[in-house]
């Protein structure tokens, strides 16, 4: 008897691009909200926005058919159906030798590569870890207790080229 609210319910944005979907095929909004809203004990799901027509997008659920909330019949097709490679910041990898926060580098990382330019507010909040990507000594550990098979090691030198050079 407890509502879950979820977070992440368009994985960062992902879900909206087929090339960094976990499925090979783009969502709408209103498909991800359905999926989530749909899930047993959600109550409500917290998304990100960038714009007012972000904001538009997401209360269009509210008016959406149900052809319009249709999301499986898009992932029975889809190419892949797994989070294989992917980071859902789960935090598996933890813990880190070096105290990185693996999961929050990695979700920067994600927020920043759907962006034309890293908006500055990103790199801030990069920059106030208290352990960044360049601390890691490539040990590897992380990537063994990884249950989606994450290149984590490669992940934070993109990360040091993206947010430190």
């Amino acid at each position: 008897n407890i509502g879950i609210t979820v977070m992440k319910g368009y994985a960062g944005g992902r879900l909206f691009d087929a090339n960094r979907s976990p499925f090979g095929v783009a969502l709408t909004p209103v498909q991800c909200l359905h999926y989530c809203l749909t899930r047993p004990a959600v109550a409500s799901v917290l998304v990100g926005y960038d714009t007012p027509e972000h904001v538009t997008d997401a209360v269009a659920y509210e008016m959406a058919d149900e052809a319009q909330k249709e999301y499986a019949a898009v992932l029975a097709g889809a190419p892949r159906h797994s989070y294989s490679g992917q980071c859902t910041y789960c935090g598996h990898c933890k813990p880190c030798p070096v105290n990185i926060d693996i999961a929050m580098v990695n979700k920067y990382l994600d927020l920043a590569e759907l962006q034309d330019k890293v908006p500055d507010t990103l790199k801030a909040h990069y920059s106030s870890l208290s352990v960044n990507a360049s601390a890691c000594i490539g040990c590897r550990a992380c990537e063994e207790r990884c249950p989606f098979g994450v290149r984590i090691a490669e992940r934070m030198e993109k990360a040091v080229k993206l947010f430190e050079s």
